[in-house]
Formats: C-alpha cells, structure tokens, sequence
C-alpha cells in the first residue's frame, strides 16, 4: 500500500499511509494533513488528494500559490507519481511504497506538519519524530550510476588526450658527445594574429548600411556607413561590394528621373461620369467624384464583409449603395444573397443551440444563441431562446451561491468552493453572480 512521506527540507516531517480516502491538506487545522507554514505559503485548505482508477491523483483547490509537480506547476489536478515529489509552500510531498507495512496512520485522524523551530522560531504542535529519507528508487539510482560512468569515461579521456600530445609534441635531443654538448634549443610560442580594433565597428557600419539599402536608401548607406568603413579599411571586400551597388542604383535613380523630366506631359483628362452613376443636375464635379468615389468604397466593402460572413456589415455596406444610386452594379441581388445567407447562418446556430439545451449543455446553448444575435441582431427567436437559457443558468447558479453559502457558515471551506467554482462553470464573465463567486474564492484563498 503506498504512503505519503512529507518533507521539509531534508528531514521528513511526517508520514500518512493512503488507505483509498480523500485526504484534504492545507494550513487549517480541520485538514487531515496540517501543514503548519508561518509563512503563509500554505492556503487553509490547499489541495485534496483523492483515489481514482487505480491511482492517487492531487487536486489544486484555488490555493494562493499552487502545486508544483516534478518542479512545473499543477493548473486542476495531476496523477501522483511514485519517486515525484510534490510542492505545497515549503513542503515537498513524494508518494512511495511501503512494502514492509510496518507504518500504519490508521489511529491518526489528523497530521500535522510543521517547520523546524530552528528556521522560524515556531514551535510544532505535534510533530511526528523525524525519520531518515526513503531509498531513492531503482531508476534514480541507475541514472546516477550512468552519470558516474559517463564523468569517468571523460576523464579517462581528457587524460589520454593530453598525453598523446605531450608525447606527440616532446623535443627529440640529437645524439651528443662529452666533448661537443648541443647548443640549447630555442623554443618560441606563435604569437597570435592582432586584433583589428575598428572590426567590430566595422561589422555594426556594414549590417546598417544593407539594412538602408533594402529600404531604398542608397545615398544614406554610401555616406553614412559605407565611406566610413573604407576610410577605416579601404581594402574591405563587403564595402567595395556595397559601395558598387549603391553607386549603380543612385545612378539608374538618377538616369530615371531624367528620363520622366524629358517626357512630355499629356493634357489634363475630360470630365468623364463613370458608367452607371450619372451625374445630377446642378451637382458640381468635385462632388460627383466623391460621391462615385463613396458608392464604389460601400460597394466593395459589402463584398469583402460578405465574404468573412460579416452579414450586419455587408447589409448596411449594400444599403447604402443601393440609396446613393439604386441597382448599381446589382446591388439588389448582392443585398437579397447577404440577407439570405444571414438567415441561414441565423437558423443554424439556432438549431446548434436547441440541440446542446436538449442535451443538458444550457452554457453552450446560451453560446449559440448569443452567436446568432451577432450574426442578425434583429432576430426575434434567438433572443427569446437566450433569455430562457439566461433564465435556467441564473436559477442554478443562484441555488448553488446559497448552498456554498450555507457551507461557509458550517465551517465547511471544501464544500463551499467546490460550489463556487460550478457556478464559475456554467456563467460567463460579465455575469453578476459570476463576480460575486470570484470575490468569495479569492477571499477563501487568502
């Protein structure tokens, strides 16, 4: 049967055998594991740890600062690993076996886990005497042998190597005589190539100036960068290079605009109307041309909104062509296609509402028909079926406020966020009985 072994630190401060029920933990007394932070890094009621299909899982109860397992943080709740240590504040939590069964927490409704006197100047109210750590389990001890041998063999290496080298590269005295002793040998270490003190500043001058050519600005790279770096180093490759280049472009640039200037300008254009919107009597041009100009806009944003299945954009866009010069470029049969596909859009989010209802899904339901008011806001049926749903969720949510309510004054924390948190399931942000079950799980956390 597995157990619970509690740490704070290296020592251990207490140990709980899971016997197949919930266990609740936190800084609370009324907890069945205590764990006494004076810190506070601890909530009142943390998390709960509970038996399901065959393993032990641990659930966050919207504590303060949450569960870390294996050192990555727990959102909801998470299988207990065996060997994986578990963060609650200043505690670690590891589930292990307990093959010898000689532990037994039976008799024990409640432990206490507090920290060492020492550190904090608490004093434990009950603390159970420390035991030695538990055997790490068979797959961290072979991780560590791994690690060993592989720390070995790289050392065996490195030596190997630097003895190859110091034999490889040991001075060869030439045969001597007594009479003749051989001249001591000069030994002389390459020195290393100077630094270039100006190749960083070059480097910088050579990204900036192709960053101005890519933008078309030749004449700034030339002079700001590139000029600079051939004084530094007139024989920089890269410099030369760009140095071409922006010279070849200011010069096509140039030979262009000379080009336009010798070009002879044609005469002004004749008032022209644009086919299908006459000009009206009296209407001056200036205000013709906006006029054609505003039609054309509306005309081209009601496609385009028709397209991304904006049907309340597209409508209006269509409208107002349709009053500024009826019929143009057939407007009629864009506005009877928008309105069309609005209805079917509307009639299917509808059913997709009345379908997740007829299941019991009232938050999806409410969902669907909020989408079709998007899609026709004028629609009718969609609004009614909304306020029904509305209706249902706020009588839920209502009822179970007062049973979390009635929770808190039982002393009952557990109980009253497992309702709070349920209404959160079935409202939306914005809703004011979701509020007012935020501000009491915020307050439960502190």
């Amino acid at each position: 049967m597995p157990r619970l072994v509690v740490f704070r630190g290296d020592a251990v401060e207490s140990e709980v055998r899971l016997s197949g029920h919930a266990l609740r933990i936190g800084r609370h007394e009324r907890n069945d594991i205590v764990l006494d932070d004076a810190a506070q890094g601890v909530s009142r009621f943390h998390a709960e740890i509970r038996p399901e299909g065959g393993h032990y899982v641990i659930v966050d109860l919207n504590s303060r600062n949450g569960i870390y397992a294996n050192g990555r943080r727990i959102h909801t709740q998470a299988v207990l690993e065996l060997g994986v240590p578990v963060t609650i504040g200043a505690f670690e939590l590891t589930l292990e076996d307990d093959a010898s069964g000689t532990f037994d927490a039976a008799g024990s409704p409640r432990t206490i886990a507090t920290p060492p006197a020492s550190r904090d100047g608490v004093t434990a109210k009950t603390k159970m005497p420390a035991r030695s750590a538990p055997a790490p389990s068979t797959a961290a001890r072979r991780q560590t042998i791994l690690r060993s041998a592989g720390v070995a063999v790289i050392v065996l290496i490195c030596i190997g190597a630097f003895a190859l080298v110091r034999y490889e590269t040991r001075p060869t005295a030439p045969p001597t005589s007594d009479a003749h002793p051989p001249p001591p040998v000069e030994t002389s270490v390459p020195k290393p190539p100077p630094v270039d003190p100006n190749a960083a500043l070059n480097a910088q001058d050579l990204a900036a100036a192709a960053e101005q050519m890519a933008a078309g600005d030749y004449e700034g790279a030339l002079r700001d960068h590139v000029q600079p770096v051939l004084e530094r180093d007139p024989e920089n490759k890269t410099a030369l290079e760009y140095k071409q280049q922006a010279e070849e472009a200011i010069a096509a640039a140039a030979e262009k605009a000379a080009r336009a200037r010798a070009t002879p300008k044609h005469a002004e254009p004749t008032e022209v109307e644009t086919p299908g919107i006459p000009r009206k009597p009296s209407e001056a041009w200036g205000d013709y041309t906006a006029r054609v100009q505003q039609i054309q806009a509306d005309l081209a944003a009601g496609k385009a909104s028709l397209a991304k299945e904006d049907y309340v954009t597209a409508l209006s866009r269509f409208r107002a062509v349709e009053r500024d010069q009826p019929n143009y470029q057939n407007v009629e049969a864009l506005l009877a296609d928008a309105s069309a596909r609005q209805q079917k859009a509307v009639d299917a989010a509808v059913t997709s509402g009345q379908q997740n209802e007829q299941a019991g899904k009232l938050l999806d339901a409410r969902k669907w028909y909020e989408r079709a008011l998007e899609i026709d806001p004028s629609s009718t049926g969609a609004r009614e079926k909304r306020a029904s749903v509305m209706s249902r969720l706020n009588t839920e949510a209502t009822r179970l406020f007062n049973r979390a309510t009635f929770a808190l004054k039982a002393q009952d924390p557990a109980a009253a966020i497992r309702q709070f948190q349920q209404i959160l399931d079935i409202t939306l942000p914005g809703d004011e009985i979701r509020e007012k079950a935020v501000k009491e799980l915020e307050a439960l956390k502190r």
